[in-house]
């Protein structure tokens, strides 16, 4: 008998990732991208080990950390450079949770995802953006822009915060979702090389200033990718695209002259940096978990709870998404159980049991402690930008206290984001 068709929709990080685990358990996964060609997208992920765990699990941690440099060191300060803290914490992640955590090119992620898809046998179809969703009472069937429709056991969607699967589910149940909405943050991404100055020490570094915040880390041995956040009440569209060349001169100008006074490593960043793409921060209101899934489909990554880049975890929830799902579902392959055992498995797939059986658990495991992380996202957003002198005096002495003695508060909050997903 043919493994079940499942059909994945979006191939930026976590699209792979599940159709790799869902094919070692003897299911045909098929992914569906809008994009028609995978290629240059964004600036960087911060892939925590939370994140790498999974990653570890189809093979590709070690490529990902070949390409990068794992991190050794938190270091915060004040816009002009003077430290508020600093510790070697994540020298020791790689022994307390499997993996360390490491910074990579958006672009190098989604193309190597792409390229182990394939080598798993997984085809990847490019430029087909989804329309529509058709349930029945033992398959799903999608329908594409380009006007062709494929039928399948049950659907992902993973298609990111501006999700076309969320929002025909959402309509179906009679909710116009609507577009998401600016949350008055902005955010301009370059990657540079590392600034002679910061060589030395594999670092995540925040500066703090008055409503503007900069992070910068490494995604390779002498390449720096740099955030910078600030408050602007204007909205800008979230499209991810660059600034052509002719734009480039006048963008790298302006970030100078809003840096005037900060610490001179930020400006060496600006100047060197090839390629500078700004976009607004977006949000969605939080979906409670039967919202998460219908009778044959069910949401993960950003298309159940996006978030805002403040924790560096969207990403890494995505994959935690991934691990849940995919052992809450049932394994199919060869050699996995009795020839009866995977009969019990089909039935419970072809029935309308697979979404209280398998789609409810998982949605009601995951929801909480995304939840929790996407409002601790926002909140660490607000008081990063923090505006006027009390304010930014208020954050700062708050960022310095959490570093004395034994850094508790540092190693806490770390615990509670890496130690999951086993």
């Amino acid at each position: 008998m043919a493994p079940p068709t499942v059909l994945v929709i979006g191939c930026g990080v976590a699209g792979p990732v599940i159709a790799i685990l869902l094919k070692r358990k003897g299911y045909h996964p098929i992914v569906f991208e809008k994009v028609r060609e995978l290629g240059n997208a964004g600036a960087s992920l911060m892939l925590m080990s939370n994140g790498l765990n999974v990653f570890d699990l189809i093979g590709v941690a070690d490529a990902i950390k070949a390409e990068s440099l794992p991190l050794t060191t938190l270091w915060d300060a004040k816009a002009s450079g003077e430290i508020l803290g600093q510790s070697n914490l994540p020298s020791t992640w790689a022994e307390s949770y499997r993996q360390p955590a490491a910074g990579i090119k958006r672009t190098t992620l989604n193309l190597l995802l792409k390229e182990k898809a394939g080598e798993e046998g997984i085809e990847v179809r490019e430029g087909w953006a989804l329309v529509d969703i058709q349930e029945h009472e033992d398959s799903v069937t999608a329908t594409f822009g380009n006007g062709q429709s494929v039928t399948g056991s049950f659907l992902v969607g993973c298609d990111g915060i501006k999700s076309a699967s969320r929002a025909i589910l959402q309509k179906q149940r009679g909710v116009e979702e609507g577009l998401p909405s600016y949350t008055g943050l902005t955010q301009t991404a370059f990657i540079s090389e590392t600034p002679v100055a910061l060589q030395n020490t594999a670092a995540m570094r925040n500066w703090y200033g008055d409503g503007v915040h900069v992070i910068a880390y490494p995604v390779g041995p002498k390449t720096m990718s740099w955030a910078l956040t600030q408050r602007e009440t204007q909205e800008r569209e979230e499209t991810w695209r660059p600034f052509t060349a002719d734009e480039l001169d006048t963008q790298r100008d302006a970030l100078c002259k809003l840096l005037d006074g900060w610490d001179a490593s930020i400006a060496q960043g600006v100047r060197s940096a090839e390629r500078i793409i700004k976009y607004g921060l977006f949000d969605r209101e939080e979906l409670r978990p039967d919202q998460w899934f219908s009778r044959r489909c069910v949401l993960i990554g950003d298309a159940a709870h996006p978030t805002s880049p403040h924790l560096g975890q969207g990403a890494n929830q995505a994959m935690e998404d991934c691990y849940h799902l995919s052992t809450m579902l049932p394994n199919l392959a060869p050699n996995s159980q009795h020839e009866d055992g995977i009969d019990k498995s089909l039935n419970i797939l072809r029935s309308s049991s697979l979404s209280e059986s398998v789609f409810r658990p998982f949605a009601e495991k995951r929801q909480p402690r995304t939840s929790m992380l996407v409002k601790g996202a926002r909140a660490q957003g607000e008081v990063r930008v923090a505006v006027g002198r009390e304010k930014g005096r208020e954050r700062d002495e708050m960022i310095a206290k959490s570093y004395e003695g034994n850094a508790a508060a540092v190693v806490a909050k770390f615990e509670n984001l890496l130690k999951q997903p086993f």
